[in-house]
């Protein structure tokens, strides 16, 4: 089995009456078992790629792969590639078709053709993973926006892919909100479910990824291990979307307490800052 999961090549897309391709040779692979960030500007390419990512646009020119099989977009190719790769769109009422919580987790359930006994299980053990079981009957126009992002996740997550993308996930939502979407997140990934987030939220993913994607202007500029993204774009004027605080902060005192690695949440900067105050 490779080390990575889903693999772009040289993948060229453009939307009708378009002066120029949103994607341009766009290459890169998703290491397996990853929890991954994909970061860049409005209008880079990101939702364009998970739209290509999950089947639901065709490129034009280039190859995506899972693992080593090349995508085909016949009807029996993409029901099976959609089972192993989920997206979960920024907008919940994008995604969510049916009356119910209940309902709508079994949605995609129902369209596998499995039995109603084994759909009926699977909806079951989903409400109770993402604590949606008082919620099961409830009309899904009744629920707050953190909620219906909660059981969008759950539906796809239901099928059970092996690869997760979410499109902005943290959209809109209040802190309490935030965490405990984040909280679940990592839980789906402590199954061993390939995680790829696109974000502005360049803390959140200073923090939370263990492996970046940076994009602009339909390619890929940067990509690798989080820390060492970080340093390749303080050397890359062209990227504006700033730097992590935390980075920021840690890199005003890094020269004077080389022997520690950079800190990657508030609890470990705090006991860098005593030690190094400690030492002055």
């Amino acid at each position: 089995m490779s080390e990575y999961l889903l693999e772009f090549k040289d993948i060229y897309y453009s939307y009708p009456m378009a002066t120029a391709p949103t994607l341009q040779g766009l290459s890169f692979r998703l290491p397996r078992h990853k929890k991954i960030a994909l970061i860049g500007q409005n209008g880079c390419g990101k939702s364009t790629m998970f739209l290509i990512a999950d089947g639901l646009c065709k490129p034009d020119r280039g190859t995506v792969s899972l693992d080593n099989i090349p995508l085909t977009f016949d009807r029996t190719s993409l029901n099976r590639w959609r089972q192993r790769v989920g997206l979960v769109f920024q907008d919940p009422e994008q995604q969510l078709v049916a009356p119910t919580v209940a309902a709508d987790i079994s949605y995609g359930l129902c369209n596998q053709g499995l039995p109603e006994s084994e759909v009926a299980a699977k909806v079951t053990k989903t409400l109770a993973d993402f604590n949606l079981e008082n919620l099961a009957m409830s009309p899904l126009q009744h629920l707050s926006l953190g909620q219906k992002k909660r059981v969008s996740i759950a539906g796809v997550m239901a099928l059970q892919p092996e690869l997760l993308l979410l499109d902005e996930p943290t959209a809109y939502l209040d802190p309490i909100q935030t965490r405990n979407l984040l909280t679940e997140l990592d839980s789906i990934a402590k199954l061993g479910t390939t995680l790829l987030i696109a974000t502005h939220d360049l803390d959140f993913v200073y923090q939370w990824a263990d492996w970046v994607l940076v994009m602009d202007e339909g390619r890929l500029i940067a990509e690798g291990e989080t820390l060492s993204v970080f340093s390749q774009l303080q050397s890359i004027p062209a990227f504006e979307l700033g730097m992590p605080i935390l980075w920021q902060m840690w890199s005003q005192l890094a020269e004077k307490m080389p022997q520690l690695s950079a800190p990657r949440s508030i609890e470990e900067f705090n006991t860098f800052l005593a030690q190094y105050i400690s030492k002055c």
